[in-house]
């Protein structure tokens, strides 16, 4: 009786220990797939959780939201691609899209037609506090992609 009762005590001990909400999953750097590619950022590990943009960056993490896996594949790379870049750039939006679009076409996940899908998907992206129109990133991105 005595170890029935200090096995349920131990049990729910468990419950005490800090863990993501069923609506979070936290992949280790180097473990995340996109698509069937294995997306890596050095050290950087990824929380997949609901957040109010399809992806975020933070120092050391960043977040996608779980929408971004019915995105086309090269879509799901480029946003992943685009907040690790914010890991080497700081919070440079221009020069994020930038890189991931530099990425994308030396990795070969990142075609002309891939990118003219990319750009009708930010097309109607409005300006906020951190981001440029949507107009305005693809015709940078036009030029990262070009050089």
């Amino acid at each position: 009786m005595m170890k029935h009762v200090l096995t349920c005590i131990a049990a729910s001990g468990l419950l005490f220990i800090p863990r993501p909400a069923a609506a979070q999953l936290i992949i280790l750097p180097g473990a995340l797939l996109l698509a069937g590619y294995r997306a890596t950022c050095g050290p950087v590990d990824t929380m997949i959780q609901p957040i109010d943009d399809i992806a975020a960056a933070a120092r050391g993490r960043i977040y996608l939201h779980p929408r971004v896996f019915d995105l086309p594949r090269a879509q799901q790379l480029f946003w992943y691609t685009h907040e690790c870049a914010h890991q080497i750039f700081g919070p440079n939006e221009a020069a994020a899209d930038c890189w991931a679009v530099q990425q994308g076409r030396i990795q070969g996940w990142l075609s002309r037609d891939e990118l003219r899908l990319l750009k009708t998907s930010m097309e109607n992206f409005l300006a906020d506090a951190t981001h440029r129109t949507g107009v305005v990133r693809i015709a940078y991105m036009d030029k990262c992609y070009a050089a």
